[in-house]
């Protein structure tokens, strides 16, 4: 029988950085004391992190639980997650999950480990001239936040209100601070690429976010949008892909969904029609949208998109828990749809990706 604790920590180390799936990390560190001081130590990096789909909430006596599809497993985790018990949420790259709630600040929490961190409070958020958000409903005020890895600091950015004002914060800031412009933007995503943030506006147009500058925070457009007539939009993202700066479209017609993807020209500051994402496939939900390397049984130039329940739950009065996963070809321009049934039933679900990690 082979004695696994006897092997090289070099080679115990290579085998760690062939894993992708957190239940792969979770499994190899129960090996033995040996394999769990290499996952402990953090000295190696995983050829991939692969994000899972976070599903609706349901409740098992006082205790909510989120449930979670991977997709290299095809299998949903139930977590208990009390920390997002009533909050809406965002999924983010970074381990986190972003919950915002009606009475609490909004936090960033790891559902694997249960560790939080209070962002700012809401009411620290200005808009139009206004000093207290006394009442406000906060899940209407709030539209999309993100968290960015910029110059190796962990940076919030929220959009907000009608407009979609933006605003950011630190790790460890106690405010949120506005971004100026000069003009309505109406932000829709924001990603931090090359060192800057970029965030895209209504109609594709690209802006450059200065958090860093001598003035105020601003924002600034560098580029408008592609050529498009923008029939049956519904849904615009920004995406860093491979060292590409990506934006993708939405759109259905006669309730057929399908998406356009373009490349920015850095030297013809312009969009450009992309057909190829080389070794990469794009995952998508109402708000964001990720980029990951193939992996598996996962193929090159393949989009996954994460559909809401609320219009079936309207028009078809199907079970809740029910909701659909579209997969898009952009070279063949081919599609295909399954569902996703969570189970116990959790009502409207709303799934966002999210990457998980355990620390």
């Amino acid at each position: 029988m082979t004695d696994w604790s006897q092997l090289p920590y070099d080679l115990v180390e290579l085998i760690a950085n062939q894993l992708f799936d957190v239940v792969d990390f979770l499994s190899f560190s129960a090996v033995c004391r040996y394999w769990r001081l290499v996952y402990l130590n953090k000295n190696w990096i995983p050829s991939h992190h692969f994000p899972w789909l976070m599903l609706g909430e349901y409740t098992e006596g006082d205790m909510s639980i989120i449930q979670f599809l991977s997709l290299t497993r095809f299998k949903v985790y139930n977590l208990p997650v009390p920390e997002a018990n009533g909050c809406r949420y965002w999924g983010t790259c970074h381990g986190w999950v972003v919950t915002l709630s009606q009475g609490f600040p909004i936090r960033l929490v790891n559902p694997i480990t249960r560790v939080c961190f209070n962002l700012p409070q809401h009411s620290t958020l200005r808009s139009q001239g206004w000093d207290c958000w006394a009442g406000v409903d906060w899940f209407a005020v709030i539209q999309n936040v993100t968290v960015l890895k910029f110059r190796d600091e962990f940076v919030t950015m929220l959009m907000y209100d009608q407009n979609r004002s933006l605003a950011f914060a630190r790790h460890g800031d106690s405010v949120w601070t506005s971004v100026l412009s000069s003009i309505p933007v109406h932000v829709l995503n924001v990603v931090s690429f090359k060192d800057k943030i970029l965030a895209l506006a209504r109609g594709g147009m690209l802006m450059l976010i200065d958090i860093d500058g001598p003035d105020c925070p601003r924002a600034v457009c560098i580029a408008s949008p592609p050529n498009n007539n923008g029939k049956g939009l519904q849904g615009i993202y920004l995406v860093e892909s491979s060292e590409n700066l990506l934006l993708v479209i939405r759109y259905c017609y006669w309730n057929v969904v399908n998406f356009i993807v373009y490349k920015f020209d850095f030297f013809e500051m312009k969009w450009m029609p992309l057909m190829d994402l080389g070794n990469n496939f794009l995952l998508m939900d109402t708000y964001s949208c990720t980029s990951v390397s193939a992996c598996g049984y996962f193929k090159p130039n393949f989009i996954y998109f994460a559909k809401h329940n609320l219009v079936s739950l309207m028009l078809h009065r199907r079970e809740p828990g029910v909701q659909n996963m579209i997969v898009y070809n952009i070279k063949d321009q081919r599609r295909a749809s399954f569902q996703i049934n969570a189970n116990p039933a959790t009502g409207y679900t709303c799934p966002v990706w999210t990457t998980p990690a355990l620390w």
